[in-house]
């Protein structure tokens, strides 16, 4: 995609692709309100840039998302019905409930970042 931003830091981009293999934060969100198997987890995400005002704020401050939970895509074989049952809702059904749901983006790119540095200590 084409963007009038200054490209990513090198330490930016590690972010975001490290954020790309997972896990989801929503999926992640789920697991800790036991709303979701562990299992069910998706991993190998797109990285959603949070944005204030409409304008996005920046590489750093991004987290992981799922196709599910990022644009609505359900995954293969399951009915949007199933994934919403599942899932729960994605941020294309609104900010609010998403974050109602989620946690607002700062909370979200706080759990991305400690979910990096988990496994970078690894």
């Amino acid at each position: 995609m084409w963007s009038k931003a200054p490209p990513a830091t090198k330490e930016q981009a590690a972010r975001i692709e490290a954020a790309k293999v997972g896990p989801c934060m929503a999926c992640l969100t789920l697991v800790t309100q036991q709303l979701l198997e562990p299992e069910l987890v998706v991993y190998g995400c797109d990285y959603n840039h949070a944005k204030s005002g409409n304008v996005r704020r920046g590489h750093a401050f991004g987290y992981a998302l799922c196709k599910w939970h990022h644009m609505r895509h359900p995954l293969e074989g399951n009915t949007f019905a199933t994934m919403r049952r599942i899932y729960g809702p994605s941020l294309l059904d609104g900010s609010r409930v998403f974050h109602e749901t989620y946690g607002t983006d700062d909370e979200l790119i706080a759990q991305q970042t400690l979910v990096n540095e988990l496994r970078e200590a690894a």
